[in-house]
C-alpha cells in the first residue's frame, strides 16, 4: 500500500511519541538505580554519623547547590533547545558554554567558602563546603555534555554515567564510614564519585554521540548568557525554590544543622522520587521544541505527560503521606522521629513537582520562560517570608510546609500558563484518574484497619484497579495512548530520520 501524506504525519508522530517515551524510561530506570544507591548512601550517612554531622553534609550540600545555580543560567535548556533544532550548531554552544561555566563556577564556589568563614562554622563545616561544592560543581559541569545527549535523544548515555556515580559514593562511602571515617571522609568521596562520573560521561559522548570541536569565541559569550538568561531563571528559581529550605534552617533555626539533618532525612526520600518527573520533562523539551504540529499538538502532549507524571506519582506521594512513621523508623531509626512530619508535608508536594517541570518544559520550548520564572519568582519570594515566619517557631517541620504549599501554588500558575501558550489544557482530562484513584486508595489504607504492608498492598491495587476501570470508561483514548507506547520498541535511525 503506498504511503500517503497522512499516513507518513502519523508513521512521523508515533516514531517521535516512541522516542520521547524510550529517552523518559532510559532516563527514569537510571534515576531508579542511581537515586536506591544515593538513598543507601545517606542512610548510612544519617544512621552512622547523627543528625548534627548529617545536617552539616546536607547544609554544605544545599547551600553550594544553591549558590552555584547561576553558573549554569539556562545554558543547559538553550543547548537542548537549539541543538535540537540544528545540531550543526552543538560545538560553538557546546565549547563555549561549558568555558563560561567553568569560569562562573569557580567564582561561586569561592563566595560559598567566603559566607561560612564569615558566618564562624566550624573548621570542618568550612572545609566540607569547600569538597562537596567542587562535587557540586563537577557536576554542573557535566550537565552541560547531559544537554548535548538530551539534544541528540541519548539520555540512556546520562544514565550510565549516573548510575556509576551514585553507586560508586555508595559502596566506597559505607566503607569508608564503616572504617570511621567522617564528616570529611564522605565530602571527599562524593567530589572523587563526580570526577570519574564526569570523565565517564565526555567519554561516552566522544565515542558514541559526537566529539564537541573546542570551537571557543569569547565574542560570543555575552549572547550566549543574554539568550540563557530567561531560561535559565527557570531552573535556578524552581532549584531555590525546593532547596533554599535547607539554608534556611541553618540560618534561622535554633537546631542549627541538626534541624537541617531532621529536613534533610525526609527530603532525600522525596527527592528520590523527583526524577520520575524531571525525566519527562527532559524527554519532551526537545520534543516540545522542535514540533510543527501547533498549539493544539502541545497541549496534548502536555496533557498525557501529565498524565502520566501524575499517575506514577500520586501513590508515591500518598505512601510518603500516609506511611510516614514506619518508613522514616525503619529507615532512619527513633533519633530521627522528628523527621516523620515533614516527611508528610513534603510527601504532599511529590506530584506538584513532576508538573511543574513540564509546564516549565513547554515554557522553555514555547519561548516564554521569563513568564514561568516571573511567577516562580514571585512564590519563592513568598517562601522566603513564610520561612522566616515558621522555621524559628516550628523549625523543619515550618520549611516542609512552606515547601509544599510553594510547589502547589507554582503548579496552579504553570496550568494557568500552558493554558495560555497552548489554547487550552484540560487538567481534568490530565489529573482526575489519578486523583479518584488516590482518594479510593487512601480510604483503604485509612479505614480498612490492616497493618502497614497489608494496608500499602491493599492501597496499590485499589489504586490500579480505580484507574485502569476509570480510563477505560471516560478517557479510552489515553489508555490506547499509553499501551501502545509501552508495546513499542525504541524506533531505529531509519524509522526516526
Amino acid at each position: 500500500m503506498p504511503r500517503t501524506a497522512d499516513t507518513e504525519e502519523v508513521s512521523e508522530t508515533s516514531n517521535s511519541s516512541r522516542t520521547v517515551a524510550f529517552n523518559a524510561a532510559a532516563r527514569s530506570g537510571g534515576e531508579v538505580f542511581a537515586k536506591l544507591a544515593s538513598v543507601v548512601f545517606f542512610l548510612a550517612v544519617a544512621r552512622e554519623l547523627g543528625a548534627g554531622t548529617f545536617g552539616d553534609l546536607m547544609f554544605a550540600l544545599s547551600f553550594t547547590t544553591v549558590l552555584t545555580l547561576p553558573s549554569g543560567f539556562g545554558t543547559e535548556e538553550l543547548i537542548g533547545r537549539e541543538v535540537a533544532r540544528d545540531r550543526s550548531r552543538v560545538h560553538e554552544y557546546a565549547a563555549n558554554v561549558m568555558a563560561i561555566k567553568v569560569g562562573l563556577t569557580v567564582l561561586l564556589l569561592g563566595v560559598a567558602e567566603l559566607i561560612v568563614v564569615l558566618g564562624g562554622y566550624s573548621h570542618d563545616v568550612k572545609l566540607a563546603v569547600l569538597v562537596v561544592g567542587l562535587s557540586v560543581g563537577i557536576e554542573n559541569l557535566g550537565r552541560t555534555w547531559g544537554a548535548v545527549l538530551q539534544a541528540y535523544q541519548r539520555m540512556e548515555l546520562i544514565s550510565v554515567s549516573l548510575i556509576v556515580q551514585r553507586v560508586l559514593t555508595a559502596v566506597v562511602g559505607v566503607g569508608v564510614l564503616v572504617a570511621g571515617g567522617g564528616l570529611l571522609a564522605v565530602s571527599f568521596v562524593m567530589l572523587g564519585s563526580a570526577v570519574v562520573a564526569f570523565v565517564l560521561l565526555t567519554v561516552l559522548m566522544n565515542r558514541r554521540v559526537v566529539r564537541v570541536l573546542p570551537r571557543i569565541d569569547r565574542s560570543r559569550w555575552m549572547a550566549l548568557i543574554k539568550a540563557g538568561v530567561p531560561i535559565g531563571a527557570i531552573g535556578v528559581l524552581t532549584a531555590a525554590l525546593v532547596k533554599i529550605d535547607q539554608t534556611l534552617i541553618s540560618f534561622l533555626s535554633d537546631g542549627g544543622n541538626k534541624e537541617v539533618g531532621y529536613y534533610a532525612a525526609a527530603f532525600r526520600l522525596i527527592e528520590a522520587t523527583m526524577f520520575i518527573g524531571w525525566s519527562f520533562s527532559a524527554a519532551m523539551l526537545p520534543w516540545f521544541s522542535s514540533q510543527e504540529g501547533g498549539r493544539e499538538h502541545m497541549a496534548r502532549g502536555f496533557e498525557l505527560g501529565t498524565k502520566a507524571t501524575a499517575i506514577l506519582l500520586v501513590p508515591v506521594g500518598l505512601g510518603f503521606v500516609l506511611f510516614a512513621e514506619p518508613i522514616v523508623d525503619l529507615l532512619y531509626g527513633s533519633d530521627y522521629e522528628q523527621a516523620i512530619a515533614p516527611l508528610r508535608y513534603l510527601g504532599a508536594m511529590v506530584v506538584f513537582v513532576g508538573i511543574n517541570n513540564l509546564a516549565a518544559a513547554l515554557a522553555i520550548a514555547g519561548n516564554r520562560p521569563l513568564a514561568f520564572a516571573g511567577f516562580t519568582a514571585a512564590i519563592l519570594v513568598g517562601n522566603v517570608g513564610l520561612n522566616f515566619v515558621l522555621i524559628p517557631a516550628h523549625g523543619a517541620t515550618g520549611a516542609a510546609f512552606t515547601a509544599a504549599l510553594s510547589a502547589f501554588m507554582l503548579c496552579v500558575a504553570g496550568f494557568w500558563l500552558v493554558r495560555h501558550l497552548t489554547g487550552g489544557v484540560r487538567a481534568v482530562r490530565a489529573l482526575a484518574g489519578p486523583a479518584l484513584a488516590g482518594a479510593v486508595a487512601a480510604a483503604v489504607v485509612l479505614f480498612t484497619g490492616l497493618p502497614d504492608i497489608p494496608a500499602a498492598v491493599a492501597g496499590v491495587v485499589a489504586y490500579a484497579a480505580v484507574l485502569l476501570g476509570f480510563e477505560r470508561l471516560v478517557y479510552r483514548d489515553d489508555l490506547t495512548t499509553f499501551l501502545d507506547l509501552v508495546r513499542r520498541r525504541r524506533p531505529s535511525a531509519a524509522e526516526g530520520s
